[in-house]
């Protein structure tokens, strides 16, 4: 931003001195180092408010998660997988499903089908008769 050198404080000083006299210097410096704690308390009140509640909106994350709780969460998520996909192999397949065993409850989509390329149909080659009968002509 801009730098504060020794010429700029003398400076302040002596602009300082000239408006509020050497009696009221010392209760000025009081004066702005209570409102520069002050201020620093609130802004340290407010930053950890401001974590607090971001903490909060984004839940407990990997790093702050005890072993024991991301492997409780695991098996749940890996018993629920199990479950759907027994539930989806007991169910008879769609006509549209191509039996994947994948099921849309689990939350997973199946893979959309291949666009399928028209085959052309051979021609049938002339017969020998057929062939014989055009070099006649």
């Amino acid at each position: 931003m801009f730098s504060f050198g020794g010429s700029e404080f003398l400076i302040v000083v002596v602009v300082a001195l000239l408006l509020f006299g050497p009696d009221k210097i010392p209760q000025l410096a009081r004066t702005i180092g209570r409102f520069t704690r002050e201020f620093n308390k609130y802004k340290s009140i407010m930053e950890s408010t401001l974590n607090a509640e971001i903490y909060k909106a984004e839940g407990p994350t990997k790093d702050t998660m005890t072993i024991e709780d991301r492997i409780a969460k695991a098996g749940a998520a890996s018993t629920a997988f199990t479950e759907s996909r027994a539930v989806s192999a007991a169910e008879p397949p769609d006509e549209d499903d191509e039996g994947d065993g994948v099921s849309e409850a689990a939350g997973l989509k199946p893979a959309p089908k291949p666009a399928s390329k028209p085959v052309p149909r051979p021609t049938s080659a002339p017969s020998a008769d057929e062939a014989d009968e055009e070099d006649e002509e």
